[in-house]
């Protein structure tokens, strides 16, 4: 939870700096049409999670399984075809490991949300129609066989981690380490040049103060808004789902900016 909270939501609190990056060579400074743009996409999760609870997850997971597989395979995908379907079936395979091997508690937040209750078969299934999906498209595209097979490697531990531990603790391993990190470092490589003294610090003085807004945001709620200690985790994730939405978009501006740039 703790690396959630840091690294986790660290790594997205950067999403204005990576837009004025991208927009520095337009003649009118526009950082406060983003800024409040950005803060309306947020609110809209929200709203959609509060209303519409089954759209707002199914939303969630849609973008988060192509959010992370963009960032874990941006810069070696070369297949001739759209990454898109390929992005989505590499998160959806990291979601279903975990849904599935924690099948109790996953199944508990999903129907709290939305009060819908899937099966198990629903998790296994789903990872093997994801695992068969990534094979052929690997094939399809003649992605390199080591490249493959490292991943398999690599996917095969994970899941052996989502079997063994709790599922906030899988998932935070998954978020923290396999994702925000090397996140931060895309991002770092993006926004800062190459004489740029300390990036990193320069990173995180620039996130604070959104950092340490989103945790104030989170900690209001868990203090002032009545709910079941049981419902906590759920609200958890809802509060991550939302701020998942815009900074998902905002990072494929940057890879696609990259591309465009042959970075």
């Amino acid at each position: 939870m703790l690396g959630i909270l840091s690294f986790g939501i660290l790594h997205g609190a950067n999403d204005l700096k990576i837009i004025a990056k991208k927009t520095s060579h337009q003649k009118k400074n526009n950082s406060l049409q983003f800024f409040v743009l950005y803060i309306l996409v947020v609110f809209l999760g929200i709203i959609l999670f509060y209303f519409i609870p089954r759209l707002a997850l199914l939303s969630f997971v849609l973008v988060s399984c192509y959010h992370f597989g963009e960032q874990h395979w941006s810069d070696r995908y070369e297949g001739k075809a759209s990454p898109l379907v390929f992005f989505i079936l590499y998160g959806a395979l990291i979601f279903m490991m975990l849904f599935s091997h924690q099948y109790a508690e996953s199944s508990k937040i999903i129907f709290q949300i939305t009060s819908v209750q899937l099966p198990f078969q629903f998790f296994w299934i789903g990872t093997i129609v994801s695992f068969i999906g990534i094979i052929v498209y690997s094939i399809l595209n003649k992605i390199p066989l080591n490249v493959v097979l490292l991943e398999l490697l690599l996917l095969g531990l994970l899941a052996l981690l989502f079997s063994k531990a709790t599922l906030i603790f899988g998932f935070g391993f998954y978020f923290v380490l396999w994702h925000s990190l090397p996140s931060l470092q895309s991002q770092i490589y993006y926004i800062y040049d190459k004489e740029t003294k300390r990036p990193l610090l320069q990173y995180i003085k620039s996130a604070l103060l959104y950092w340490v807004m989103a945790i104030i945001g989170l900690l209001f709620f868990y203090y002032f808004v009545d709910l079941p200690q049981e419902y906590m985790l759920s609200i958890f994730f809802s509060f991550l789902a939302a701020i998942t939405f815009p900074h998902a978009i905002v990072m494929t501006l940057m890879f696609y900016s990259e591309e465009a740039n042959g970075d």
